[in-house]
Parts: structure tokens; sequence; C-alpha cells
């Protein structure tokens, strides 16, 4: 038993040290969009579930809150990019990319923790003798964002990305012989960019006749799937794809303040003009103009190490969050003596998830992450080591 207990502290101590110390060449400010995501995702479903137990608050109706889920396109915005520019660096540097590697470096990143949670929440529901009739088969196959009977809560963003990443290397593998370099690649993703809000108006438009009309339920079945939801992976493609050109004489980099006030016009214009359709391309643009501004300029805006943390356990914040809002909306709460305030219930109750939530995927992060990334390190090299940016995005 004594060895036991010394062996888990020594892992929590390997984990820790390596959460205190950021990679070489880390871009804080990437850190910081990627905090800003997970706080609004966490903050979206806390102030929803609150809004609908006691009653909708000032801050539940604030704009960035109400609309949480844009959290997810800003983590498909960060994972195309961190995802491209190793895809875009090993084909420079070899001509093509080796796929069986890359799933294997994705997967021990990836899936350890996603079916730890799986195993967990279906154990619980077996021993509480309510399990789901398709018992998440749709997890194991990484589906859920088409059938959506999934166990693991928010893996249709998951498996968008996990789809993301079996499509994005598959393609760069068979295509090289006619795109040969990184540059040819640019067009394309031009064009895909172009076709994913194209294809989205044309379901729209066969399933409520008109361009103009809005239909809630019809936008959730746009949502989930990947080819009407990627628009932010393949933006982070893009930008990845200019990124790793940056030091060749030919290339031309905007100016990034221009291009994202740009960006933001632009924001608004496609969201007035059909939001349903161009909601997710524009916020491909809003969020790749920032990650754009954030590796080209030094912005001090998130050099606290608070911004690096949140960033490395985002991912078990992602997984946990959603089981423990409700706990904390109907037990926790209610006994803080807040009862005279909504509004400072429902900040109380986000801030409180935003804890729970944190601590627990610190702990996963050491038990069970860090094991399997130290492995990753042994079965594929010292390569594989740590880059900037590179622990999952994913999403909500």
């Amino acid at each position: 038993m004594r060895r036991s207990a010394i062996s888990i502290r020594s892992l929590f101590a390997g984990s820790l040290t390596e959460l205190k110390r950021p990679p070489a060449g880390q871009i804080p400010f990437l850190d910081g969009l990627r905090s800003l995501a997970i706080l609004l995702v966490v903050s979206g479903h806390l102030s929803a579930d609150f809004a609908g137990r006691y009653g909708s608050t000032l801050y539940s109706r604030l704009p960035f809150v109400a609309d949480g889920w844009i959290g997810v396109d800003l983590f498909f915005v960060l994972s195309g990019f961190f995802i491209g520019g190793q895809l875009w660096k090993e084909q420079s540097r070899s001509g093509t990319v080796d796929v069986g590697r890359f799933m294997i470096r994705r997967g021990l990143r990836i899936w350890p923790l996603y079916f730890f949670v799986f195993i967990f929440v279906l154990s619980i529901s077996v021993i509480l003798g309510s399990p789901p009739k398709e018992y998440g088969w749709s997890d194991l196959v990484f589906i859920t964002n088409y059938v959506n009977h999934g166990l693991v809560q928010g893996s249709w963003s998951l498996c968008t990305e996990e789809q993301f990443y079996i499509v994005a290397p598959l393609a760069i593998f068979f295509f090289t012989r006619h795109l040969r370099t990184i540059g040819h690649w640019r067009p394309w993703l031009a064009l895909a960019l172009c076709l994913v809000p194209l294809l989205r108006a044309t379901i729209w438009i066969h399933g409520t006749g008109s361009f103009f009309r809005h239909d809630p339920q019809l936008f959730k079945v746009l949502y989930y799937p990947s080819v009407t939801h990627c628009d932010g992976l393949i933006m982070g493609l893009l930008i990845s794809n200019l990124w790793e050109t940056r030091t060749r004489p030919s290339s031309k980099l905007a100016n990034p303040w221009s291009l994202f006030v740009v960006a933001t016009l632009l924001l608004g214009v496609l969201n007035a003009l059909q939001k349903e359709i161009f909601d997710f391309t524009a916020l491909a643009l809003f969020f790749g103009s920032l990650v754009w501004l954030g590796i080209q300029r030094k912005l001090p805006i998130f050099n606290s190490k608070l911004f690096y943390w949140l960033s490395r356990l985002s991912y078990g914040m992602y997984l946990n969050h959603e089981y423990f809002a409700p706990w904390v909306i109907s037990s926790i709460v209610p006994r803080l003596g807040l009862n005279h305030s909504r509004l400072l219930q429902n900040l109380a109750g986000v801030i409180l998830l935003v804890v729970l939530s944190a601590a627990v995927a610190l702990v996963t992060f050491c038990l069970v992450e860090h094991p399997f990334l130290q492995l990753r390190k042994i079965v594929l090299g010292k390569s594989t080591q740590t880059q900037p940016g590179d622990f999952s995005a994913v999403t909500r």
C-alpha cells in the first residue's frame, strides 16, 4: 500500500512539473484563446441550465454567454492550426506525411481520457440501473455528431475533430504528388471554406423554401455534422499553411490588425444577412483573424501562467463539466446565501463550476493524460515532446 501511495505521489509530481513549465516557443496568446474557449463553453452551459431552473439573468442574456457554443468554433480553429502545423511541416520536410505515426500520436493524446470518461459514465449508468439502450456505441466509433446517441457529453465535437484527424493527413498523403508544395494547397482550402456555407445554404433553402427564413430546429441539424460545421478546422489549416511559409520571400503576410477589423465587420454583416447559414463561416474568419494576430504580434494580454494551466486542462474540463453543472446548480448554489440575487447566484455558479471542473481535470491529467503522453514519447521517440500548442483541441 505504501509503495502504491509513493508511486501515485511521484506520478502527480511529474505531471505537475510539466504543467509548471510551458514548452519552449509556447505562444501565450494562443493559450489565452484556448482558455477563453473553455470558459465560453462552461459559462454558456451553466448559465443555460441555471436560466432553465431559476429564470434568466442579466449575465445569462449576454451574447457571449447565451451563445457560449461559439467556444467550440474557437476550439476548431485552434485545432486546425495546431494539427495543420504538424502536417505542413512534415510535408515540407519529407514530401508526404506518415499517416500511421500521426494517428498514433493523436490517439495517445485523445483516446485515453475520452475512453476513460466513456467507461466511467457507462459504469455509473449500469450501477444506477439506467444504462442507455444504445450503450454509447456511436462514441466508440466517433460518429455521435451524426447519430447523437452518445454517452460522453459533448462528444459530437470530439467526433468532428477525430474525423478531421483522419481526413486531413489522408488527403495530404494521397494528393502530394499533385500538390507538391504546401502553398499549392491554399486555393483548395479557400475553395473548401467557400463550399461549406454553400452546402448549408442548399440544405437550408431545401428545408425552408427561403434563404432568409429562420428555423432553429434546422439550425440544430446543421450544427452537429462535420460536413456542415467544419469551417473553423479549414480556417485553422489555412492559417497554419500560411504561417509555415512566412520566412519565404514570396509570401505576403497581410497586416493582422487590418484582417482583424475586416473579420469583425464581416462577422456583423454575415450574421445580419443570414445567421444560420453564415454563423460558422463568420466565426471562423473572426477567430482565425485572432489567431493570425496572436502569432504575429507579442500581445501581453494572456501572459499569465493561469492561461497556460487552463489551456492544458481544457480538454479534461470540456469532458467533465456538463456532469457537474446540474449538481452545482441544484445543490451548491442554493446554499451560498445569495437567494436575494439570481445574478450573483448565476455568477457564483459559473465560478464554482470552473474551479471544480479544473480541479477534476487536474486529477485526470495526472492519472490518465500525462502517463499516456509519456508513453507516446517512448513509442514515437523524443521528437514527440510537446510542441507549442500540442494538446488536443476539442472541443465541446
